[in-house]
């Protein structure tokens, strides 16, 4: 048999610059064409997460109705020892749903803990829960208290009041200590002030809500929605907060839907319902809802349902002191008696 030389074999073609070139050209265009799918995937199952993060708050605050006859306060604030309540000839607010301790104008349930504090026992939580000092005194005030091992308890964080789509959901080491960060505020109705039309909604300061009280009904009112905690950390803490002047919470655990901050004594301009930035050096953003969502957020409501809400409905709030009714869907949605017929918008 003849033997085959080598050199009488076929060469075998390699690759030119220019098909190299053409092959890295298809793969970054269907890794282009990729990556977009990939991300509303992900997005698509952080919002479901999310979701089921609100779900489960919604349905904690139906246990906390179930025991103690009504919704939790978005926090609580006590009165002056000669009985007149905190700035009362500015603002308005009910007194603390079961007092003030004896002796003391601090309310009976501990001052300035959050409504997402009263649901830990629904949120398996409870061994946390049962370290936090909620006596009546300035003693008791919930950034100063640590546990056994030295870490402040106002450090623990509760994953469900972290939407997943934001990567702060974790500490910041602030004035006050480690405060655990939360996406999540109440609704306090269109405000923060009564004698603005405010305090309409559910959850406010010293809040004593019920079932009864909401007379739009519980599939047309929301309870919860999503705003990230400021730029400056400093506001969208989980367990505590007295937030902006004049201390009712809001900002740091409670909003308005078109919320109002003072100025001297004389509430502002209200803001309302519109996309935010992470990025915030005049931490702007803090004073309305948002979401880290494309084109809206997630509302919680006070029979235990969940929607997305688009931000085409809410929008700026008719100040015509003529004009008779809701400036927009979500503030129809966010007062609990104002008589408005609305369907949830998606």
């Amino acid at each position: 048999m003849k033997r085959i030389s080598r050199s009488s074999c076929p060469r075998r073609a390699a690759f030119t610059l220019v098909e190299l070139l053409v092959v890295i050209a298809i793969i970054g265009i269907l890794v282009g064409l990729l990556l977009p799918a990939v991300q509303a995937a992900r997005e698509a199952a952080r919002r479901t997460q999310c979701s089921n993060n609100l779900k489960q708050q919604a349905l904690a605050m139906q246990m906390h109705h179930d025991t103690f006859r009504r919704f939790p306060s978005a926090h609580q604030l006590g009165m002056f020892s000669n009985g007149t309540q905190w700035y009362q000839n500015i603002y308005e607010y009910e007194k603390p749903p079961a007092g003030t301790g004896h002796g003391t104008s601090y309310p009976a349930e501990g001052p300035f803990w959050s409504w997402m504090t009263r649901l830990t026992p629904y949120l398996e939580f409870t061994n946390l829960y049962d370290q936090f000092d909620k006596r009546p005194t300035g003693a008791a005030w919930p950034w100063w208290q640590y546990d056994n091992a030295g870490r402040c308890l106002n450090s623990y964080i509760c994953p469900t009041f972290v939407c997943p789509s934001d990567i702060r959901g974790g500490q910041v080491d602030e004035y006050y200590g480690l405060a655990a960060l939360t996406s999540y505020l109440g609704v306090n109705g269109r405000n923060q002030f009564k004698e603005a039309g405010g305090q309409d909604g559910v959850l406010y300061v010293n809040s004593s809500v019920k079932m009864g009280h909401i007379t739009d009904g519980t599939s047309n009112t929301i309870i919860i929605g999503e705003r990230p905690p400021s730029n400056s950390n400093l506001f969208g803490w989980q367990w505590a907060g007295s937030g902006e002047f004049p201390f009712f919470g809001t900002t740091d655990v409670v909003l308005g839907v078109n919320e109002r901050f003072d100025e001297g004594g004389v509430p502002s301009a209200p803001d309302f319902y519109r996309p935010g930035e992470i990025i915030d050096p005049d931490n702007l953003h803090r004073f309305h809802f948002w979401s880290l969502h494309p084109g809206g957020g997630m509302w919680a409501y006070a029979d235990g349902g969940v929607h997305f809400i688009s931000y085409g409905a809410g929008g700026p709030q008719n100040l015509d002191p003529s004009f008779v009714g809701p400036s927009n869907v979500l503030e129809a949605l966010a007062t609990r008696s104002g008589q408005e017929v609305v369907e949830t918008p998606e």
